[in-house]
């Protein structure tokens, strides 16, 4: 299964970063719920998997996403601002071109993890199919969330040339040792993404 939010830009992260521009549909920050803390370390996370610097000290926010079937997560990882613009800037053109195509067509204004931000698919109940959720999040507050659905994960899976595939594979490769093979949760980009 594939995670929603690569590859990135930073427009819609500002929006939702308390700056007084963008967007106001985000709502005050709240604590980051249960949801978004590390499955693994039982807590909030506290460094972006990636470049391993302390997220609490990233004014610019970071993300959480976590991918799961039924109730078990399969992966989860919080990347800061920079790590996150650095994925997007490995991906290909035309997978950011592909995958923003697909965002603008089907963004839906939704949030929380009840609805996919996609489509009109609502959280599999028990015994059902893979999603994601993200979270924007700045220090131990939540700015907004998403939940994406197994099939528009899917979806944009397919939209991503071999490169964004290939840079995927580092990414997991350098942070989840241990990962077998192929494993796919690529972080393909949603509207609410670090974004």
């Amino acid at each position: 299964m594939n995670d929603p939010e690569f590859p990135e830009d930073d427009h819609d992260f500002a929006s939702h970063s308390g700056d007084g521009g963008g967007e106001e549909s985000a709502g005050p920050a709240r604590p980051i719920p249960v949801e978004l803390h590390s499955f693994y370390e039982d807590r909030p996370f506290r460094s972006c998997t990636r470049c391993g610097e302390a997220l609490e000290f990233f004014e610019e926010g970071y993300r959480v996403s976590k991918i799961h079937r039924e109730s078990e997560v399969l992966f989860e990882y919080a990347l800061c601002l920079p790590c996150l613009k650095n994925l997007y800037e490995e991906s290909s053109e035309e997978s950011r071109e592909r995958l923003m195509r697909f965002q603008m067509e089907r963004y839906r204004e939704v949030s929380g993890f009840e609805e996919c931000v996609f489509c009109d698919t609502w959280r599999p109940g028990e015994g059902r199919a893979e999603y994601g959720l993200i979270g924007i999040c700045l220090g131990l507050d939540l700015l907004e969330s998403n939940l994406v659905c197994g099939g528009c994960m899917e979806a944009m899976s397919a939209l991503v040339s071999e490169q964004t595939r290939k840079s995927w594979d580092r990414f997991v490769e350098e942070n989840f040792p241990g990962v077998p093979a192929g494993f796919e949760p690529m972080p393909i980009r949603g509207p609410v993404s670090l974004v």
